[in-house]
């Protein structure tokens, strides 16, 4: 039985790309990874008017149940250009909730 070690963010994170790229701030996540991002509470809240408020709530609480429901260890997103702990990633998707 093959064992599955990492969880990809990315089926959830692409349902609002342009979202993601418009708090692409600081350089691009190709090079930069995370860090690339401005996750502030500022950013996001001038960002998501843009855009489809409960659309994003929705696909980020799924991305969070679906974190809680992996057997993985780790989560990983191409677009975030970032593998780290599943709890890590989780609490970091939980707050961007809390700013929304």
């Amino acid at each position: 039985m093959k064992t599955i070690n990492n969880f990809d963010a990315d089926k959830y994170l692409e349902l609002n790309l342009e979202f993601w790229q418009d708090l692409e701030k600081h350089f691009v996540a190709e090079c930069c990874g995370i860090g690339a991002f401005d996750f502030s509470k500022e950013n996001i809240k001038e960002t998501i008017v843009f855009y489809n408020e409960l659309d994003i709530t929705n696909n980020l609480e799924e991305l969070v149940t679906g974190i809680n429901n992996s057997k993985t260890k780790t989560v990983s997103s191409s677009i975030l250009n970032l593998s780290e702990n599943k709890e890590i990633f989780k609490t970091r998707i939980e707050k961007i909730l809390s700013f929304i």
